[in-house]
């Protein structure tokens, strides 16, 4: 799946079916709203839909920015590859969190000796 054109066709080939529409009319550069027409609800339900063929999730605050086919393509391009750096990432994340962090050993906290005093003693 970390090839751009297999990620571009599903989209593509997703948006096809849900609208009935040939995938060759669509074109990254077509908004989804106002070039193919898609209300709101129907934007959530092609999302859905993206969710399900890439298995993944899409945050709420991210849909704001999916406003062409170019645009969930580069998302989603993002969020399914490169599939080796995410796993040298999760690998790594796993095993920060396996390893304790290793802090140093509490020292005990000694105050300062008094200075003797410079002022000398009138007998």
């Amino acid at each position: 799946m970390s090839n751009t054109a297999d990620v571009s066709g599903k989209i593509i080939q997703a948006l096809a079916e849900y609208l009935k529409r040939d995938a060759a009319s669509i074109q990254p550069t077509h908004h989804l709203r106002e070039d193919l027409g898609l209300d709101s609800m129907a934007v959530i339900e092609m999302l859905y839909r993206i969710e399900e063929v890439f298995n993944l999730q899409i945050p709420d605050q991210d849909l704001v920015g999916l406003t062409t086919v170019g645009h969930v393509v580069t998302y989603v391009e993002g969020r399914v590859a490169p599939a080796p750096a995410r796993s040298a990432a999760k690998s790594a994340a796993k095993t920060a969190a396996k390893t304790p962090a290793k802090t140093p050993a509490k020292t005990a906290t000694k105050k300062p000796a008094a200075k003797p005093s410079t002022k000398s003693k009138k007998a």
